[in-house]
């Protein structure tokens, strides 16, 4: 069975490469052939196809069970997403390049060929990524400058550009994304804008935006334009002649928001920030929407849950009473979906409520054992929910949940400390394998070195964790091993917020990616404040992508040079650059390089990337250097295995 899936999907993305007429041999030459003008349909198909086969190799990784035929298949994982790594970086190329150098003629049919060919074999087939959506639309933003005003594409472009900064704001929280979606919405509802030729489709969706509460929970929106948006998205859809027009999906969506509303209104601003609503206007919207949820029998567990805490406002129920049947509602669906693989909707229904039920245990009339046994047993099925779910990778509300979860106070501050390192791992783990993979690797290959040098050169470790001697740095062999253990393991921790980003090995980078990407070591900060378990790996977190003469890397704000544990760092940053450069099974963008290789890159940029010193002890210590050379060429395999193995489906 295993076989005839490999040969299918082989299959498949031969054909692929085909569609776009290259072969992995001879894909650059066909790059200036693209440049004349690519059949854009096909590069959009190939880029969704390609993305539907990575996915579907991801998670069949969680589903091989001996260990054999697990190895071959990880390898042929690393071989396939190298082929679609190359087939849809010509397909972007072939894009880009061909209006690159189209700046002077302006080829507008083109522009509008791309235009077709992105909403049809893309973008209206769930083809979520929001990077690419941004090179498309900055392309249609340029070539409606010469177009005539009846021609642009307001609405498109604005409701594209809507859609992706919301994407990228809910990886990384800032704000700057979540306002430039606003201000997208705006132009599509302005009164200008509704002048020009109409898209019911944009214009539907710019209301339904703008009518959920993320944007007034935020300030930037008044609860007076927020209830404008929700009449006007009302008026639209009582409005026939536009509703035959619009998308059966957009028509659901905006039902859906509406009926919602008042719901979303007070559990999610009202009830967090009282000033919103008079009491007395909250408090009858309160009576009416619980008395609207009871009576329907198909009422979802969100608005369950959700009603529960309405109740409780208004005195109906005590919080010990809301919890109760809040936990035997959760419990029904629990075992309902126990032997499941949850896809991303299922996944986020099923884990909203669980924020209610903390907030009901931490306010409940019950003993403290009490409360803390509920959240170790909800902890323990989060975590097994998290395991438990399909396409791994991409989506980004399994790093939203995961970032509201392990920092939700009613559940840390019924956690022990290392319980709460645990739950941080577990989830961060289930969230993004490969990081993890790639941390441990890293962690691995920190010991050796660590261990070489307590053999061989104990003093380059005087003045680290308290120990001003050779005598106690050997007496302490035990303390440095554990330090550089888990300075390593978490030195990516931060990429556990931005993780569909730096997942991306199935396509390049842009550059609006690389420079998130930069932010995550000052983003690891934050999981480290969870426990003081993890707070003493702040400088090895911070600063492991900076160069060791302290002029280059990142982040611009931290002094390396000047930090106490500047080994460790240094350390941390030559295991993680050896692991990178060396890795089979991402790093796309290159073919992995041998340790020799590696090495003489360490050499030519000993002293001013590289720690000198440590570069010149894996030289004078061929034992260690044996060590590190098979660590990173053969013995990758058992450790990706030995965690892959841990999240492999039960099914």
């Amino acid at each position: 069975m295993m076989i005839r899936y490999l040969m299918i999907m082989r299959r498949f993305s031969v054909m692929c490469l085909l569609l776009l007429g290259i072969t992995l041999s001879g894909y650059a030459q066909q790059r200036v052939a693209l440049v004349e003008k690519p059949d854009f349909a096909k590069c959009f198909d190939i880029l969704r196809k390609n993305r539907e086969i990575y996915n579907q190799y991801n998670d069949s990784i969680f589903r091989i069970k001996d260990h054999d035929k697990w190895v071959n298949f990880f390898r042929h994982r690393a071989l396939k997403n190298h082929q679609i790594f190359l087939a849809n970086r010509e397909a972007i190329n072939a894009i880009t390049d061909y209006f690159d150098k189209d700046v002077e003629r302006k080829d507008t049919a083109a522009c509008s060929e791309l235009y077709h060919a992105f909403g049809r074999n893309y973008f209206s087939k769930t083809a979520s990524d929001p990077f690419v959506a941004k090179i498309v639309y900055r392309i249609f933003e340029e070539y409606d400058k010469v177009l005539p005003a009846e021609k642009r594409r307001f609405f498109f472009i604005n409701r594209l550009k809507s859609w992706a900064n919301r994407s990228v704001w809910d990886m990384v929280k800032d704000t700057t994304y979540l306002r430039n979606a606003y201000r997208s919405n705006l132009l599509l509802t302005s009164g200008s804008l509704r002048d020009k030729p109409l898209d019911i489709n944009s214009l539907l969706g710019a209301y339904v935006d703008l009518s959920n509460t993320i944007f007034l929970r935020n300030g930037l929106q008044s609860l007076q334009e927020y209830r404008n948006a929700l009449d006007s998205l009302r008026a639209i859809m009582n409005e026939p002649a536009m509703m035959e027009r619009a998308l059966p999906a957009m028509v659901q969506l905006g039902k859906d928001r509406l009926q919602t509303a008042d719901e979303d209104l007070l559990r999610n601003v009202y009830l967090t920030d009282s000033t919103v609503l008079d009491k007395e206007v909250a408090d009858s919207m309160m009576r009416r929407t619980i008395d609207k949820n009871l009576k329907n029998p198909k009422l979802s567990d969100i608005s369950y849950a959700r009603t529960l805490v309405m109740q409780m406002h208004l005195r109906q129920l005590t919080a010990r009473e809301a919890l109760n049947l809040g936990l035997k509602r959760y419990r029904a669906s629990f075992a309902k979906v126990r032997n499941q693989r949850l896809g991303v909707v299922e996944f986020r229904n099923f884990l909203q409520p669980f924020f209610t039920l903390f907030y009901f245990n931490d306010l409940a009339d019950i003993s403290y054992a009490r409360r803390r046994r509920n959240v170790l047993q909800m902890c323990r099925n989060i975590e097994y929910v998290f395991q438990h779910r399909k396409d791994k990778q991409n989506d980004n509300s399994y790093i939203s949940n995961m970032n509201k979860l392990v920092f939700y106070d009613r559940i840390t501050k019924y956690l022990k400390s290392k319980e709460r390192a645990h739950f941080l791992n577990s989830l961060c783990v289930a969230t993004q394998v490969t990081t993890y993979a790639h941390s441990v690797h890293v962690a691995e290959i920190a010991g050796t070195l660590m261990r070489g040098i307590l053999q061989y050169q104990p003093s380059l470790l005087n003045g680290m964790l308290g120990c001003n001697t050779e005598s106690e740095v050997k007496h302490h062999k035990k303390k440095f091993l554990e330090y550089i253990h888990g300075a390593a393991l978490y030195h990516d921790l931060g990429k556990n917020s931005i993780i569909s980003v730096v997942n991306n090995d199935y396509r390049p980078l842009t550059a609006d990616e690389r420079k998130i990407i930069t932010l995550h070591p000052e983003l690891g900060l934050k999981f480290l404040e969870l426990s003081p378990e993890l707070e003493k790996f702040r400088d090895t977190t911070l600063g492991h992508h900076k160069w060791y003469n302290g002029k280059g890397g990142y982040p611009a704000s931290f002094d390396n040079t000047k930090s106490p544990v500047r080994l460790m760092i240094d350390i941390v940053t030559l295991s993680d650059c050896l692991q990178a450069a060396t890795e089979r099974i991402g790093r796309n963008y290159k073919g992995e390089k041998t340790f020799d290789t590696v090495m003489k890159e360490f050499r030519a940029e000993a002293g001013t990337r590289y720690n000198p010193d440590l570069v010149a002890f894996i030289d004078a210590h061929p034992d260690v250097a044996d060590e590190l050379s098979n660590l990173i060429e053969d013995g990758w395999v058992e450790i990706y295995y030995n965690i892959y193995k841990q999240f492999i489906s039960e099914e």
